[in-house]
């Protein structure tokens, strides 16, 4: 086996949007991609399709490029792939791509060790800070700049999908024309909503916005999201915000929360951001609408009326 770095990438995870995008930047400076480059998919992918396009020559010169995507490879036969790899002319490259490969297997070990293992991983619903930042980073791509703000509401009305969330941005920029910088009431009047999950309601009902809450959990609605693990995810939030509000104010800094109270450091300092907005009277009753909401759907009421009666109260004044 070769001790030095191959040409060789293993680009996996389930974020394929990156993954295309880390391909589109590896197929520049190729000579003429009709004849360079060659995709092989799981249809027609064998170790005699490998080794003809990774061996095969070019008819314009220069280097070739082969992706493989999503190949099915037995254990056993793993050894004879890696051994064509190895023995791969110097000026081609190859990229393996896959949802989930096993870390454990000769094949990702050996790309790993030999050449470069990238993972591309799509933004947990809790990690919206990061997910912001990513939209900030797209918008000054494309030579606009957006606040914090705004790219929180984008990713809270648009979901992670980030294939989505570019044509998002592309349609904002479209929009605002000549203007520099992208507002909240610019992604309210263009932006869709996408593949929204249960956070982004809890981050709209913490801001009091019922517009939203209400379009976000239409959607859920649509998911088939199950409305008794939606209730108990709301009334966790309001819990945890009673319990930080009846602190004083002295008492609320975050490591002190995370021994006081019970809940995620995640959801601790999503809570501490917004707790100011609401009063002590305002999250009993709040509570107590998510007691008698529970209550309505276990009578058989109609749920998508109860709960948006419900959306409606916890916003309220």
């Amino acid at each position: 086996m070769k001790s030095k770095q191959l040409p060789l990438f293993l680009f996996y995870g389930e974020e394929d949007f990156l993954i295309d995008e880390k391909i589109a930047a590896l197929k520049q400076g190729i000579v003429d991609p009709a004849f360079n480059i060659e995709e092989l998919s799981a249809e027609n992918f064998s170790l005699e399709s490998l080794s003809n396009a990774l061996c095969g020559q070019t008819l314009l010169g220069g280097d070739r490029l082969v992706i493989v995507r999503e190949p099915e490879i037995e254990p056993d036969d793993q050894d004879k792939f890696i051994e064509l790899l190895n023995g791969m002319p110097e000026n081609n490259r190859a990229i393996f791509c896959f949802k989930n490969i096993d870390k454990r297997s000769k094949l990702y070990k050996f790309l790993n060790a030999y050449g470069t293992a990238e993972e591309f991983k799509t933004f947990a619903p809790w990690e919206q800070d990061q997910l912001a930042a990513w939209i900030k980073q797209r918008v000054k791509l494309a030579g606009k700049t957006i606040d914090d703000r705004a790219a929180g509401f984008l990713g809270t009305m648009s979901g992670n999908n980030l294939r989505l969330l570019s044509k998002e941005i592309e349609k904002i920029v479209t929009y605002i024309g000549d203007r520099q910088a992208i507002k909240e009431e610019d992604v309210a009047a263009v932006a869709s909503l996408g593949e929204v999950s249960a956070f982004a309601l809890l981050d709209s009902l913490r801001r009091n916005d019922l517009k939203t809450s209400l379009a976000i959990f239409q959607t859920l609605l649509r998911n088939r999201e199950d409305l008794f693990q939606l209730l108990g995810l709301l009334t966790t939030q309001y819990r945890l915000l009673l319990q930080i509000r009846s602190l004083p104010k002295a008492e609320r800094q975050l490591n002190n929360l995370l021994r006081q109270v019970k809940g995620g450091p995640y959801f601790i300092r999503k809570c501490l951001e917004d707790v100011d907005r609401f009063s002590l009277a305002k999250l009993k009753s709040s509570l107590s609408n998510l007691l008698e909401t529970s209550l309505k759907l276990k009578t058989g009421e109609q749920p998508a009326v109860v709960f948006e009666l419900l959306l409606v109260s916890l916003c309220g004044a």
